[in-house]
């Protein structure tokens, strides 16, 4: 029973971590790159894409369920006009999706479960799936929900670069501050 309340406590905090930390992303994203918006929700350059990334990637489900809330959170004031159903799926294709693609590419044996062995070309191929299915995925929910206002084939192209580039700016600044730190911590030693 200990087991099972400490595993379960374990989880809940991974999930509220990854929450606060992509709407934290989200707001960072705002406030660096407003000027390269597309449109509303559509931006040339998506740094939470990245964090999505490593939180699915780091945390697994937990990180994919708190991307999900933090989703919800963010996209509270635009329950009225699109609705609950349009809110729901949304969150479930930013926070969900991106653990789906994890969990097909180590079905296919593409990434390992535990990322041992990781190769520079296998996250790349993990970022541009990821990029690709997250950006027709929300094209897809907006269009069925707003036919009016929007234009999927036209959005989903900026989208698509938005997070791609997004993606592989977190890594590669993760990436960077890694290999620095442990030269760092190198030369203390």
């Amino acid at each position: 029973m200990k087991r099972s309340l400490g595993v379960l406590s374990q989880w809940l905090l991974m999930t509220a971590a990854s929450a606060f930390l992509f709407i934290q992303f989200f707001r960072l994203n705002a406030w660096l790159f407003s000027w390269l918006e597309h449109a509303q929700g559509i931006n040339w350059v998506f740094l939470p894409a990245g964090f999505r990334v490593l939180l699915v990637l780091g945390m697994g489900l937990p990180g994919a369920v708190g991307i999900f809330c933090a989703n919800l959170w963010l996209d509270t004031d635009s329950i009225g006009a699109q609705g609950w159903l349009s809110v729901l799926l949304t969150a479930a294709a930013s926070g969900l999706g991106p653990w789906a693609i994890k969990y097909w590419m180590e079905s296919r044996q593409l990434l390992d479960r535990h990322l041992h062995h990781i190769t520079a070309s296998r996250l790349l191929h993990f970022v541009l799936v990821y990029a690709v299915v997250n950006a027709v995925l929300h094209q897809t929910i907006r269009w069925s929900f707003d036919l009016s206002n929007s234009k999927p084939w036209l959005d989903v192209w900026p989208m698509f670069v938005g997070d791609a580039m997004g993606a592989l700016a977190i890594l590669y600044t993760v990436k960077f501050s890694l290999t620095w730190l442990r030269q760092r911590a190198n030369k203390r030693a």
